[in-house]
């Protein structure tokens, strides 16, 4: 790919409709720019957070009607390779060589950057900046907890965050439950969760309620990785070992939670949230908070251990 991007005058990247993949893959988009590219991002999620990545050129799909000399994409669509001229390239990155290692995402990006495109300047970050006008964890006491997910299998029983809530309340803390508009009805019959219930029709009102928040819990999911990238310390809550190595938020002050070793194999994937209780993910938090009360940007993940 380094001669092709180097033969290019025209670069799209086309992303992923999740917000995490979108996320990761800005990685390689902020390596781009830094290295003197100006690539035509399409995407939902930039385009909804466009003030919060100022440096970027996103469009929208159903407005394009540009052809490019390279095209990117995480993983091969119709749309991106319609989007190739000529005499341009597709590059699907999960072919990559980079891809084929079993390590965390951002490492795959960042050796995709340096090794498959050649790029010196390298950085792990993705270039998202908050807007002047929201308050970096202003509301020191609130946790910003996002019960839902894209996938039913990595969700954490509703029950259980209930109660989670409840124990955060009993120790000073003011949690509230981030779900999507689509989601409201879901929770609003449980009488402790809908007092706590906030739902934004975009992104960037999402983003600034995290990056107002002290604190973020939530399942393994696109949120995670956004409150993280903001600089809010996270929790995240995996079903395995294996997973929370390639996709945990990974970008500053975080840690993740896993379930007791009670069960393996496809077993865990079923049973995970059995084996993962509330008293376990408090103790997690409770460790998280511990130190700086603003917060840390270091490159830090840790894995709690069993509360007993």
């Amino acid at each position: 790919m380094k001669a092709a991007l180097a033969r290019a005058s025209s670069i799209a990247v086309v992303m992923s409709p999740a917000i995490g993949d979108t996320l990761l893959t800005m990685v390689l988009v902020n390596n781009l720019v830094r290295n003197g590219h100006r690539p035509v991002v399409f995407s939902w999620v930039v385009s909804d957070l466009a003030e919060w990545f100022p440096e970027v050129d996103v469009r929208h799909e159903r407005t394009c009607r540009d052809t490019f000399d390279l095209v990117i994409e995480l993983r091969a669509t119709p749309f991106g390779t319609s989007l190739v001229s000529p005499e341009g390239r597709h590059c699907e990155l999960v072919r990559l060589d980079a891809f084929r290692t079993r390590r965390h995402m951002i490492d795959m990006f960042l050796a995709a950057a340096r090794d498959g495109f050649g790029l010196a300047r390298i950085t792990r970050e993705n270039g998202i900046a908050m807007p002047h006008h929201v308050r970096f964890r202003v509301n020191e006491r609130r946790v910003a907890i996002h019960p839902t997910g894209s996938h039913i299998e990595k969700i954490w029983p509703q029950r259980k965050f209930v109660a989670l809530a409840k124990k955060l309340v009993q120790r000073g803390y003011e949690p509230t439950f981030l779900v999507a508009p689509a989601e409201r009805d879901a929770w609003q019959h449980d009488h402790e969760a809908s007092r706590s219930l906030r739902s934004f029709d975009r992104l960037a009102d999402v983003a600034a309620w995290i990056a107002e928040s002290g604190w973020f819990i939530g399942n393994d999911s696109g949120l995670g990785h956004l409150a993280l990238a903001l600089g809010v310390p996270t929790l995240t809550l995996f079903m395995r070992r294996g997973i929370a190595l390639t996709w945990q938020p990974k970008w500053g002050r975080g840690a993740i939670v896993l379930p007791r070793n009670l069960v393996v194999g496809v077993l865990k994937e079923r049973y995970w949230t059995v084996a993962l209780s509330a008293r376990r993910v408090l103790h997690s938090f409770e460790q998280l908070t511990r130190g700086d009360p603003h917060g840390s940007h270091k490159n830090t993940l840790t894995t709690f251990a069993d509360p007993t």
